[in-house]
């Protein structure tokens, strides 16, 4: 049985992408004389992470063109150290939180719906077994007292 082609998710598919390949080439690269990045996301998303001081709306805009560093770019969403009033802030975004991708230099923009059930994967917690020739401390102390 073949299945509906659902064009509206193919179009979000390809605009992510193509939001994650900017995002790759602006943290290589750097931007190019004028260009800027404006970039909205709801804040209440469950994978974003800002400083409760910043979730004063329920959505924010962040500007990459002058003060922004270390940005890095996975799967999920990216993150980034940008200059709020005199301090530095590291900020988390994910990509299903992104309502605005835009860059006003070239008119190019993309808009999105945000996705509140999409989150990041749980990182598996580190096991307290030991493996091979590793002994864990806990059980030569058990044994001492």
């Amino acid at each position: 049985m073949t299945k509906k082609i659902i064009y509206s998710d193919l179009l979000k598919k390809a605009s992510t992408s193509v939001m994650k390949d900017v995002l790759r080439h602006v943290a290589i690269n750097g931007l190019y004389k004028n260009q800027h990045l404006y970039i909205t996301f709801a804040v209440n998303h469950p994978g974003v992470k800002l400083a409760t001081a910043l979730k004063d709306d329920d959505e924010i805009t962040i500007v990459l063109q002058y003060e922004f560093w270390d940005l890095r770019v996975d799967d999920y969403g990216f993150s980034v150290c940008l200059a709020f009033d005199l301090s530095d802030e590291t900020v988390y975004i994910p990509f299903s939180s992104i309502i605005i991708f835009s860059d006003p230099s070239e008119d190019f923009c993309l808009e999105f719906a945000p996705d509140y059930a999409d989150t990041p994967p749980k990182r598996p917690e580190k096991s307290k077994k030991t493996e091979g020739n590793v002994i864990s401390i806990e059980s030569i102390r058990n044994n001492v007292t």
